[in-house]
């Protein structure tokens, strides 16, 4: 865990240095942190702090300027109470991943087939010959896609991953609603993985 301990020993131009996989093992934040202009460090503060300072900010610009993202893993609960929050503000602008993580899909799609959006369903996955997953992890990006992907493959299909990682969720998929995926190994998802060099994907 990314503990207060943890970040004293690492300064930012270390931080700076690491990549986002080591930055990911390092675990998950376990306090609010805060790095002040001119500070090497991230210190931690507390959560009223944390809270004072987000309100700070908030009041001291328009709603029209301010944006509240969520995350696609958000539940739904969540998400409806923080949309509560950003409308009692007086704005709705709430993109999530939906809009945001997808910018550059939809940037390229459209002048390639047309449209800046995707053109087959999750049904058309399962009927597929051959899939490749390119550059992404859906284990992470968006998980119905590991049922899908494991359907194709019991139809015949194949899937061939290509990534700089080898993303659990492309290796192997224990499906939680299935008895085999609660009792066994799960479904194998990656006929074949493509390992390129990290950066390779942005090529």
């Amino acid at each position: 865990m990314a503990s207060p301990e943890w970040w004293a020993e690492h300064p930012i131009s270390e931080l700076e240095q690491k990549t986002e996989y080591w930055l990911g093992q390092s675990g998950r934040i376990t306090h609010p942190m805060m790095v002040r202009e001119g500070e090497t460090h991230y210190r931690p503060i507390t959560w009223d702090e944390a809270f004072a300072t987000i309100a700070e900010h908030v009041n001291a610009t328009t709603a029209d300027r301010c944006t509240f993202y969520t995350s696609g893993r958000t539940p739904n609960e969540t998400a409806f109470m923080y949309q509560l929050l950003a409308r009692s503000l007086g704005t709705n602008n709430l993109p999530d991943c939906s809009n945001m993580c997808h910018e550059s899909s939809g940037t390229a799609l459209n002048p390639t087939i047309g449209i800046g959006k995707g053109t087959v369903s999750l049904e058309d996955l399962e009927c597929a010959e051959l899939i490749f997953v390119v550059g992404q992890n859906p284990g992470t990006n968006h998980p119905r896609m590991l049922s899908s992907l494991s359907a194709c493959r019991r139809n015949g299909g194949k899937v061939i991953a290509v990534n700089p990682l080898p993303e659990a969720g492309l290796m192997r998929f224990k499906d939680p609603q299935t008895p085999s995926g609660l009792f066994g190994d799960g479904d194998q998802i990656s006929d074949e993985f493509l390992q390129i060099k990290v950066g390779g994907d942005q090529a």
